[in-house]
């Protein structure tokens, strides 16, 4: 066994495009063809039996087996349940090829099917949403003492869209953590009286989970806003939404969070107008003064 198979051993987790940049220069021209292969395409992995992966490759079904063991794998199908895994947790690298049909396809033709593909992401998630979840959720926000919110990556451009539209309406709105700044120096003394929004979509960093286990420990309630496949921070939150988020092409759609977010602060400002908050007055006010707006 080479080096790279033994270290291999060791993170049975590591993605198959990792394990052949470790051992590429070891492997033979065959070996080689058959790895650019993959590597043009590592999400065909999850579809392709091995018979057809070697038959791209222009190799034998032996050598594809073969290959696959001298990267550590036990089995081809070892190989191709990480694979499926990656596909399932949102990597690009391997949705890629999801879109790729549509060279071949009128351009019309692909807008309309954008189209419908969003349309059903957006019905589906209004379908799934509980009533009393939502009714809740708008309560916790209009009343607590403080809103944090909390979104790393793609998730942090919804976390600032719920944050944008609620400093409109109520005091106490933060998003974390500020640049430069960590989770823990905001984390101190919240409590009951707050409330802690976390956008979870899929490829989650590992913080979102720290928070999360911090959170419940310390019994603030959390609203967890994420995909249909959650993932563990959902175990640990009060509140749980979750929006359908597959994309048709290479990235996931994000029309049913954005519009979720749009209902649910547009509900909780609906709330803080009917007791009597003027906090929207009062901003209005000031725009006007500092002669901020057009």
């Amino acid at each position: 066994m080479s080096n790279a198979a033994k270290k291999q051993e060791k993170r049975p987790h590591q993605s198959i495009e990792s394990r052949i940049a470790e051992c590429y220069d070891e492997l033979s021209e065959t070996d080689q063809r058959l790895a650019d292969v993959i590597l043009s395409s590592p999400g065909q992995l999850a579809m392709q039996t091995a018979t057809e992966l070697a038959t791209t490759a222009q190799v034998s079904k032996a050598t594809a087996t073969r290959f696959f063991q001298k990267l550590g794998y036990a089995s081809y199908e070892d190989a191709r349940v990480i694979a499926r895994a990656s596909q399932v947790n949102g990597s690009p690298l391997y949705l890629q090829d999801r879109g790729r049909k549509n060279t071949r396809t009128k351009l019309d033709d692909v807008i309309h099917d954008h189209l419908q593909h969003e349309l059903d992401n957006l019905a589906n998630t209004y379908r799934s949403l509980d009533t009393k979840v939502v009714a809740e959720v708008v309560d916790a926000i209009a009343h607590a003492r403080r809103v944090m919110i909390i979104g790393y990556r793609h998730s942090h451009t919804v976390a600032t869209m719920i944050r944008r539209e609620l400093i409109q309406v109520r005091s106490g709105v933060v998003l974390l953590p500020a640049p430069g700044d960590t989770i823990g120096e905001y984390l101190g003394d919240v409590g009951a009286e707050d409330i802690v929004i976390i956008i979870g979509l899929r490829r989650r960093v590992h913080a979102v989970g720290h928070a999360a286990v911090a959170l419940a420990g310390a019994g603030v309630p959390i609203l967890y806003m994420s995909d249909v496949i959650a993932g563990k921070p959902a175990k640990l939150a009060r509140w749980v939404i979750r929006c359908h988020t597959d994309g048709m092409m290479l990235f996931d759609s994000k029309v049913g969070m954005t519009a979720l977010v749009n209902l649910i602060c547009s509900l909780v400002a609906e709330r803080l107008l009917e007791t009597g908050n003027n906090h929207l007055q009062r901003v209005e006010i000031m725009h006007e003064r500092l002669r901020e707006l057009d």
